[in-house]
């Protein structure tokens, strides 16, 4: 959890833009407490892993989001699991109403923070919870 003073400093600099993005930067946006929002599975989205030789035994979605900003930044992604129990990231990117920022305010772009997203990501433990995964 931050402290109150550097959870001001995210609120500061998290904004909304026109285009329905949360501007943050990555430091910030890395500061933040996600809370897992749902996860579930989706037959049809197995289906289209396999028709691509992605030998999903299972597959969904996952999102998560925070209130810590005044407005909420949600992230979610498409995940799949292989016979041994393993889960992935589907590929694909993730979705988010992000798009990170310099410190000077200048946007990384799109393609830029779909890799940070994805690299903040993996150092999360983000694998679904409870749920029965086709094994």
């Amino acid at each position: 959890m931050s402290s109150p003073s550097s959870s001001c400093i995210v609120f500061a600099k998290a904004k909304r833009s026109l285009d329905g993005y949360i501007r943050i930067t990555f430091d910030a946006f890395s500061s933040l407490n996600f809370q897992q929002k749902r996860a579930w599975e989706d037959k049809e989205l197995r289906e289209d892993l396999l028709v691509e030789d992605i030998p999903a035994s299972c597959a969904g979605y996952c999102e998560w989001a925070t209130d810590e900003t005044p407005h909420q930044i949600s992230v979610g992604w498409a995940w799949f699991s292989v016979a041994d129990g393993r889960i992935f990231v589907a590929p694909g990117g993730i979705s988010s109403n992000v798009m990170l920022v310099t410190q000077t305010s200048f946007d990384l772009g799109m393609h830029r923070t779909n890799e940070l997203l994805q690299t903040w990501l993996s150092g999360e433990t983000w694998q679904p919870n409870g749920m029965s995964l086709g094994h």
